[in-house]
């Protein structure tokens, strides 16, 4: 299970940093897989919790602050983006 672990924090790091550097932002098609994984942490989270295995357990909640913050940075631009068009209505309605 450790191994296990070990290349789902592999993979998660590239393919986050990957989205990040191409995208600057997690695709809408790529959330699914995000969500996947962010719910691997659970488990790998509850498998250390069962077998007190201090690793299983750093690792289950590394996932699961990574997944939060992608989904905080989602929500931040989300609102930013609604903010800019906010902006943008009230100068068009100014110049009418």
């Amino acid at each position: 299970m450790e191994l296990a672990l070990k290349i789902t924090l592999i993979f998660y790091g590239v393919f986050v940093f990957y989205l990040f550097g191409k995208f600057e932002k997690i695709p809408y098609s790529a959330r699914q897989t995000i969500f996947v994984i962010g719910n691997g942490g659970c488990l790998f989270l509850a498998g250390g919790l069962i077998t007190s295995n201090f690793f299983l357990i750093k690792g289950g909640i590394f996932i699961l602050i990574i997944h939060a913050l992608i989904d905080a940075h989602y929500l931040i631009s989300r609102y930013e983006m609604f903010k800019e068009l906010e902006k943008e209505e009230k100068k068009s309605n100014e110049k009418k």
